[in-house]
């Protein structure tokens, strides 16, 4: 896998002599008296460092990125205050970073343009109070890291989303979704790790069509009213795909729910499905881990548990399904943390490797395993933070020890 180590005060990539093009209302040369003339001014590598108008009145402006560029407060570990539309036009080398992005009315959108996965753009840090990331282009990889979408869904191709709250339940579409048409790069990792996310009737709280990613989706709550998780295709490489310790339950519907379903999954696809908690608070027919039509890859699904209340628990025809509990009653606090845990609480798989932090046999959901949810909240501290780290379970006398990590800084 390609390592996903970053510091976004390094570009070693862009030239040496960038420039801080700031923005200040009012402002005179040096400063640029509004985001547009700043981003027309700038070149490869410069930032854009923005002062807040008076009272945080939002910059008010469309902006079109067409260089690699970094937006940013002025105010240290402070969010920059806009409203509109960032568009961004991709090109192979290209990296747009936001940091603290404070966006009242607009979206984070794309021009297609470059190869594949050739533009990097990254949203850290950042609140949308009405708007969504669509950057819907295989030649872009996007991180969205510790975000939040008050009234906003997040719709990529290749990248990551880690750490956000996403509350999209009154956005026609999925809470995150992964679609990707290409599959001739080398594979790499799409985390979906440590978010909240809360999904309309009729969409998936996480939906994923891709066969050029191997999979992580761990440690989720989700609300859902329709379907938690689905997952269609997954890489043909029989690299593992996990979908672990994520809390998923129906808080509404329309027809039948279901917690966590796979499609049409691709011949030599590996799935495992394991240590989640599926509930609900809808009173209609559910289904739990549901085999959906089509499956042709392998789908090991153990030490789930599903509540009392859902209809069809487990679905029948898995490659493998074991040590899965259907007779408790589970509930939830709003946070997605157990109001009532059945047989929850140390109910993971009890193998070392996927202990607690506390080194006591692993919980099942969102808030178990090393990557528990608390890993990821509170977020918007402002400070530089890492946010992800990727590690084998097991060290071994002899083996070389890989990391790799995700973190910013301004």
């Amino acid at each position: 896998m390609r390592s996903t180590l970053f510091s976004l005060a390094l570009f070693t990539t862009l030239p040496l002599l960038a420039t801080d093009r700031v923005v200040e209302e009012f402002g005179q040369p040096p400063a640029y008296p509004n985001i547009t003339s700043a981003v027309n001014a700038a070149v490869d590598g410069d930032r854009i460092i923005i002062k807040n108008r008076a009272g945080n009145i939002p910059w008010i402006e469309n902006i079109e990125v067409t260089a690699s560029l970094e937006f940013l407060s002025y105010d240290n570990d402070e969010f920059f205050y806009v409203q509109g539309d960032y568009t961004i036009t991709g090109a192979t080398g290209r990296t747009v970073t936001f940091v603290g992005m404070y966006n009242t009315a607009g979206d984070i959108l794309s021009f297609s343009g470059g190869t594949t996965r050739g533009t990097t753009v990254r949203v850290i840090d950042s609140w949308f109070v009405n708007g969504n990331i669509e950057i819907t282009n295989d030649p872009f990889q996007v991180d969205v890291i510790g975000c939040t979408l008050e009234n906003g869904v997040v719709d990529i191709n290749f990248g990551n989303v880690v750490g956000c709250d996403i509350d999209g339940s009154q956005v026609s579409g999925p809470g995150i979704e992964v679609t990707t048409n290409s599959t001739s790069l080398p594979l790499d990792t799409c985390a979906i790790i440590g978010n909240k996310v809360k999904s309309i009737v009729g969409y998936e709280g996480i939906y994923c069509n891709t066969a050029a990613q191997v999979l992580h989706i761990r440690n989720n709550y989700i609300q859902h009213g329709w379907m938690g998780i689905e997952v269609y295709e997954g890489n043909t490489s029989a690299v593992q795909n996990l979908i672990w310790n994520n809390t998923v339950t129906a808080y509404t519907g329309q027809f039948t729910t279901y917690g966590i379903n796979l499609a049409n999954t691709n011949a030599g696809s590996i799935w495992e499905v394991m240590n989640n908690v599926v509930t609900r608070t809808w009173s209609g027919t559910s289904r739990g881990i549901n085999n959906d039509s089509g499956n042709q890859g392998q789908i090991n699904v153990y030490f789930n548990h599903i509540s009392s209340n859902v209809s069809t628990p487990v679905s029948t025809g898995f490659t493998f399904a074991a040590n899965n509990t259907i007779n408790q009653s589970i509930t939830l606090n709003a946070d997605g943390t157990f109001n009532a845990p059945g047989a929850c609480i140390d109910g993971g798989n009890p193998a070392s490797v996927f202990y607690d932090l506390d080194l006591t046999t692993g919980d099942a959901g969102a808030y178990g395993g090393s990557y528990t949810l608390d890993n990821f909240n509170p977020m918007h501290t402002g400070a530089a933070r890492v946010v992800l780290t990727g590690h084998p379970f097991n060290v071994r006398s002899g083996s070389t020890l890989r990391v790799k990590g995700l973190s910013y800084d301004r």
